[in-house]
């Protein structure tokens, strides 16, 4: 990993146990809400000072500190350049820091809960084999269709985690609500590939390969800011599939591996490349079906969407609690299969057509 220069902007890092890191890049455009953003954060530093919650200007380019700062009395501001695409950013830092516990949020996060943190640590210092935990991931309430789409999936991914718990794996730890211990983060981003779509997948991979354990804390919510159009929705989606193809390449061997033992990371990952080849020989099987007779092609219409409730339903069965505060939530899930595909198949032909254009023009897969 190249080499970073780290800057104290109002430096108030103490001995405390824990700290949160805010990496953020060219935030200031509007500047009204990245005000707010730095005024919730001065707060919730506030309100925690066992916690040192310490902001980290990825090299920006928009000059996010020129104003002026002094009413934020609680934070700790960071500057790191040049751009360290993040892993970089938090790489540096990480190392000048002495706590025990990282927390990694993101700049449009708001963390509930962080009164539950000692119980969390209590759990950690019992289990030398744990690297840390993730916290429960909710959208924020909105009432546009994009939002209630991603309040369910949010919920039925976070549903998913019971398959996951007795292993002690996950397939991503979210960069937006997680914690590791220091020691074990320091040395996992010192093995990073530097890999941006998919950096909070590699990292967490990084630590299941080398043994370790992950568990959920869902005591500690996540609330982040979804888009609110389809359209915002399908472009994080790319960059969402980009990772995962990131990092499909970049660890096949760890996977293959794990799907070799039969883990459940390494059936979660079979399931995925199975759902990613769905999405993307779905348009061509339903045309050529069509051309071949109206019937078969309604029928493979019927039967896919009966698989998509199947599914749905099945997680839904498995952590009906994670659904207790959307609305309707059954008739909405309903809904949920068609959803999906009409995001699905446009993300993955664009995503996968990119790595193939790469390929032919000797580029790397992800360039």
């Amino acid at each position: 990993m190249k080499d970073y220069q780290l800057t104290w902007l109002a430096q108030r890092v103490t001995t405390q146990t824990t700290a949160v890191l805010v990496p953020f890049y060219n935030e200031a455009g509007d500047k009204t809400h990245f005000a707010e953003r730095l005024v919730y954060f001065d707060a919730l530093a506030a309100r925690h000072p066992e916690l040192d919650i310490i902001l980290i200007d990825d090299g920006s380019t928009d000059q996010p500190f020129s104003a002026n700062t002094e009413q934020l009395t609680h934070l700790s501001l960071s500057r790191v350049t040049p751009n360290g695409q993040k892993i970089g950013a938090l790489y540096t830092l990480i190392k000048a820091l002495p706590h025990q516990y990282i927390i990694f949020t993101d700049f449009d996060t708001e963390l509930h809960g962080l009164d539950n943190l000692p119980e969390v640590h209590r759990k950690l210092a019992a289990d030398p084999s744990s690297m840390g935990c993730y916290f429960s991931m909710r959208p924020t309430a909105g009432n546009t269709p994009a939002v209630q789409f991603q309040m369910l999936e949010y919920a039925l991914e976070r549903a998913s985690y019971q398959f996951s718990k007795n292993e002690g794996s996950v397939p991503i730890m979210p960069g937006a609500g997680c914690l590791y211990k220091r020691p074990i983060i320091t040395d996992l981003l010192s093995r990073h590939s530097g890999l941006r779509s998919g950096e909070d997948r590699e990292t967490c991979l990084l630590g299941l390969e080398l043994g370790y354990t992950v568990f959920y804390a869902p005591e500690i919510e996540a609330l982040t800011q979804p888009p609110q159009t389809f359209s915002a929705l399908l472009q994080q989606r790319r960059r969402w599939s980009q990772g995962f193809v990131e990092v499909a390449l970049h660890k096949a061997e760890f996977y293959r591996a794990q799907m070799a033992e039969k883990t459940i990371l390494g059936l979660r990952h079979r399931i995925d490349m199975i759902s990613v080849s769905i999405f993307l020989l779905m348009p061509l099987i339903l045309l050529s079906a069509f051309l071949f007779s109206t019937a078969v092609g309604v029928a493979l219409v019927l039967a896919w969407t009966a698989l998509g409730f199947v599914e749905t339903f099945w997680l839904y069965s498995k952590a009906s609690s994670e659904f207790r505060t959307i609305p309707h939530h059954k008739l909405k899930l309903c809904l949920i299969p068609f959803a999906r595909v009409m995001l699905e198949v446009p993300t993955w032909w664009r995503v996968i057509g990119r790595v193939c254009l790469n390929k032919l023009q000797g580029k790397g897969a992800c360039a």
